[in-house]
């Protein structure tokens, strides 16, 4: 039902359960989607890298979205930069 919630909030197509992360203090549940909502506004003094791949191609193909429980607000996680492969 959080999947659905996910998806009518306009945030993303094409979503779905990704996966669980297991942690030592509580769990993630990670879901997968296409990105449809309007970019976000990068933090004031941000300059993104040249060769950020843009939103929707390459490793920023698709968008992750974390909950730390079933019924949990969905966090969108940042995109990949280079220096984070």
């Amino acid at each position: 039902m959080n999947l659905k919630k996910l998806s009518a909030s306009g945030a993303a197509d094409n979503i779905r359960f990704f996966g669980l992360i297991k942690g030592t203090e509580k769990d993630y549940y990670v879901a997968e989607g296409t990105f449809a909502g309007e970019e976000e506004e990068p933090p004031e003094g941000y300059e993104p890298p040249a060769d950020l791949e843009p939103k929707g191609t390459g490793v920023n193909k698709f968008t992750y979205w974390v909950a730390s429980s079933t019924v949990g607000e969905w966090t969108k996680l940042p995109d990949l930069e280079p220096r984070h492969i």
